[in-house]
């Protein structure tokens, strides 16, 4: 069996199929006799995510890419990105919203300009804070949607 793009993707849905399977395995909440409750629909959904990323291991295509890991310029970007996210996630509930939305919007706005200059910095900073207050007073203000203070 050769390493191809669509067999790599199916592996990471059928993992990420399992995992939100596992996931609802935890949930709990209150039983009524004809209600299947809050998991059926995340079961069905992770168990249809399962099934196609086993359809894509096992699919054999005729214009099947194989696998390549070389880094171009989109690529590094992308890889730079995902752990600013994964890092914003983590920091979500410590910083609390203004703080950590602040700091992933400026530095992404600044990361993805490809001209990095002094006014680059600004405008990345004026975008962080215009939007992080953009999105506080939509939620905060108008939805009362209780954002994350923070620990600090």
């Amino acid at each position: 069996m050769n390493v191809t793009q669509e067999r790599v993707m199916g592996i990471v849905i059928a993992i990420l199929g399992l995992l939100m399977f596992l996931n609802t395995l935890t949930m709990s909440f209150m039983m009524l006799a004809d209600d299947p409750g809050p998991t059926l629909l995340p079961r069905v959904v992770s168990i249809a995510l399962m099934a196609c990323g086993l359809g894509l291991v096992f699919y054999k295509g005729k214009g099947a890419k194989p696998v390549t890991f070389s880094l171009n310029k989109n690529s590094k970007r992308m890889v730079v990105s995902f752990i600013a996210l994964v890092l914003y996630a983590l920091l979500f509930n410590v910083l609390g919203y203004l703080i950590s939305t602040f700091l992933f919007l400026s530095f992404l706005t600044w990361y993805l300009t490809d001209q990095k200059s002094k006014a680059t910095i600004w405008k990345s900073v004026t975008n962080g804070i215009v939007v992080t207050a953009i999105i506080y007073v939509v939620f905060s203000q108008l939805l009362n949607v209780i954002l994350p203070a923070g620990l600090l």
